[in-house]
């Protein structure tokens, strides 16, 4: 989801949580007498009275048109997949389009950092950010592994990256390290 599509989804979330708790705040102070004569404070005549105009089923069908549309829009910002499957490379011209499949280009850094001792890779995808594109890889460490190595593991799994990439390609490398699980060594049989 793009950052303004998520900032105007919290703002909406912030507003229409404030009006529920203000409308239940007065639906509990209602119940509870402390507003003296709401029933004959609140005048529904001027609305009732616009019900019966023929305009009436217009505006409704319009306001529910309306709301359709907001939901489709809201369900098509929530669907867009930022994860990408080919990847082009920078030799793309007029005569020909170089790609990559992102699953080989994650598999040889994982590769990489496979070798580190104490550092297991997990696989990991490609994600087009804004203004640019990560290769996210995930790998379990264990808790007695050297963080030096697995710090030149990571740097070598990116480099590894830039050389399938190319330089151009402005790719960041994003090693996300999980602790180990001792049970995931393991094997569960039926």
């Amino acid at each position: 989801m793009r950052r303004g599509a998520a900032a105007t989804e919290r703002l909406v979330v912030l507003l229409v949580g404030l009006v529920l708790l203000a409308l239940g705040a007065a639906a509990v102070a209602w119940e509870r007498g402390w507003i003296p004569d709401a029933v004959d404070r609140v005048d529904a005549t001027a609305l009732l009275d616009r019900t019966g105009e023929s305009w009436w089923p217009w505006v409704e069908g319009l306001v529910g048109l309306l709301l359709v549309l907001v939901a489709v829009a809201w369900l098509l910002a929530h669907t867009r997949r930022s994860v990408m499957t080919r990847l082009p490379l920078s030799g793309s011209g007029r005569t020909g389009k170089l790609d990559v499949d992102s699953g080989a280009l994650v598999s040889a850094a994982s590769g990489v950092l496979d070798n580190a001792p104490g550092v297991r890779a997990r696989g990991g995808r490609v994600l087009r950010e804004p203004r640019e594109l990560v290769v996210e890889l995930r790998a379990a460490i264990d808790p007695g592994a050297d963080l030096d190595e697995t710090a030149e593991a990571a740097e070598r799994a990116s480099a590894a990256l830039r050389s399938c990439l190319g330089s151009q390609s402005g790719a960041r490398c994003r090693v996300i390290l999980v602790r180990s699980r001792p049970w995931a060594k393991r094997t569960r049989v039926r």
